[in-house]
């Protein structure tokens, strides 16, 4: 996926579908190394469950190479590729015992029983669902269905591990967990995984790299800190984060003047909204706003202030003085993204120079 100089155990090579006059995937170009978790992530329609698919076997490019461990595998049944696959809605057969349905691929395989029961003992263990062998998923919680799920698809020991938003029908709390339990179990299983997701909070929480699509392209590919903090498009830079974008920045002030620059990212980490009377270092340099909204966040606020018609976001500690709405505030700007067309700059507050802020 990019100069790690890690060898590809799964590559897509100029890749294209249609369906029918929609372009799914256009010259989609993907290096997956062996044994990370990686997440294909984009907004809906972007391609990302059609990248998928493709690898799966399920769907067909019209032209280009799916490569798997050095081996072209366009003409290869997903049955035999090695794979295995975890659904969003869990797809587990309702008749059947949780045992019944992690055996099931091992059956089709016509592995003798005594492996069979010594794979889904091994696996129950795994998925920490021991003790229900027995029950039906209609008896189990989304959590542990979402878990008897993956032991399924666990069952064959696939070389690869497909997920298609495999949290998307399970309540938050619960969703928050399983990322956990995920990315130690892949770490532990070491095989590789790829998931669909739209959602960018999970894919920083869980993934090793991101894969980020858009309206059937590739937009970059690279671990979730160089995706966040070096955006290599405009559409990656307002994508991920809390990006807010804002035309009128020529009129900030200390920042220098950029003409080729069309448009500006600010995200709530580059603005620091402070107080009347707050003693910090660089308030001569802060420019006035009002509070127009604030929203908790648990372990802190998001403060929204009015600042040259933009509303903006910006953090605030729930342990720091409380802010009210209406209230005129003090506003840091720390850095921004400047976006001419694709090319992307990062550029900070002149004033933090002279005044020796550390950031």
């Amino acid at each position: 996926m990019s100069d790690r100089n890690e060898e590809a155990y799964v590559e897509l090579k100029e890749i294209n579908k249609h369906f029918g006059n929609f372009h799914a995937s256009k010259d989609v170009n993907i290096a997956i190394p062996k044994g990370k978790l990686v997440a294909l992530l984009g907004p809906s329609g972007s391609g990302k469950t059609t990248i998928l698919r493709m690898i799966a076997g399920l769907e067909q490019p019209d032209s280009g190479d799916i490569i798997i461990a050095g081996n072209r595998v366009n003409n290869i049944p997903g049955s035999e590729r090695g794979i295995g696959f975890v659904f969003q809605s869990y797809a587990l057969f309702r008749y059947m015992t949780v045992y019944d349905n992690i055996a099931f691929g091992l059956r089709v395989k016509k592995v003798p029983e005594k492996e069979i029961r010594e794979r889904v003992s091994e696996l129950l263990k795994l998925i920490s669902c021991e003790g229900l062998e027995k029950r039906f998923p209609s008896q189990l919680s989304g959590g542990q269905r979402q878990r008897v799920a993956f032991a399924r698809a666990l069952a064959p020991n696939p070389q690869i591990l497909l997920l298609d938003e495999p949290f998307a029908a399970i309540d938050a709390k619960v969703r928050l967990e399983l990322r956990t339990w995920l990315k130690e179990m892949i770490t532990k299983l070491q095989i590789t995984s790829i998931f669909v997701t739209h959602d960018q909070d999970e894919a920083i929480e869980v993934a090793d790299e991101i894969i980020v699509t858009n309206q059937g392209k590739v937009e970059q590919c690279g671990t979730p800190q160089e995706l966040y903090s070096s955006p290599a498009s405009s559409f990656v830079a307002k994508f991920i984060g809390n990006s807010t974008v804002i035309k009128n920045f020529d009129r900030f002030k200390y920042f220098e003047k950029a003409e080729e620059a069309e448009e500006a990212i600010l995200r709530p980490e580059f603005v620091a909204v402070f107080k009347k009377g707050e003693s910090v270092q660089y308030t001569s340099s802060a420019e006035k706003a009002v509070v127009e909204d604030i929203i908790f966040r648990g372990s802190n606020l998001e403060v929204r202030v009015k600042l040259y018609d933009n509303l903006i976001s910006s953090l605030r500690s729930i342990n720091e003085p409380i802010v009210e709405i209406g209230e005129t505030v003090d506003v840091f700007i720390y850095r921004m993204f400047l976006l001419n067309k694709d090319r992307i700059c990062l550029v900070h507050n002149q004033s933090l120079k002279q005044e020796s802020v550390v950031i």
